[in-house]
């Protein structure tokens, strides 16, 4: 008997995810290694998983983690870390629109 890999589109758990599963992100596949319990600042206890992946730019695997239900994930290693930049043509181009609309991210 094969069992074949779960593979999803979004990060959106009601239930942490087997390792293994695989999820496809705009292009990059990322892979469920673990995951554990993280405490918030209001002392509240979530889940939180445990991604690999590839580097967008290099090609070097790399670890990030996201909560149970997350808009995305990081697309490099931290060599190559650029956090609002864009990978794809069409990342490219949402973020432009953003910008346009929103302006620049201003730091706290």
């Amino acid at each position: 008997m094969t069992i074949t890999q779960r593979v999803v589109h979004t990060i959106d758990f009601d239930v942490v995810p087997m390792p293994g599963t695989a999820l496809l992100h705009e292009g990059q596949r990322y892979v469920v290694t673990g995951s554990d319990l993280h405490r918030r600042k209001d002392g509240e206890l979530v889940p939180i998983i445990y991604w690999q992946s590839h580097c967008a730019e290099c090609g070097a695997p790399f670890e990030c983690w996201s909560g149970m239900r997350s808009g995305t994930l990081n697309r490099r290693c931290r060599l190559h870390h650029a956090p609002g930049k864009a990978v794809t043509a069409a990342g490219k181009k949402h973020a432009s629109n953003h910008l346009r609309k929103y302006g620049t991210r201003r730091k706290r």
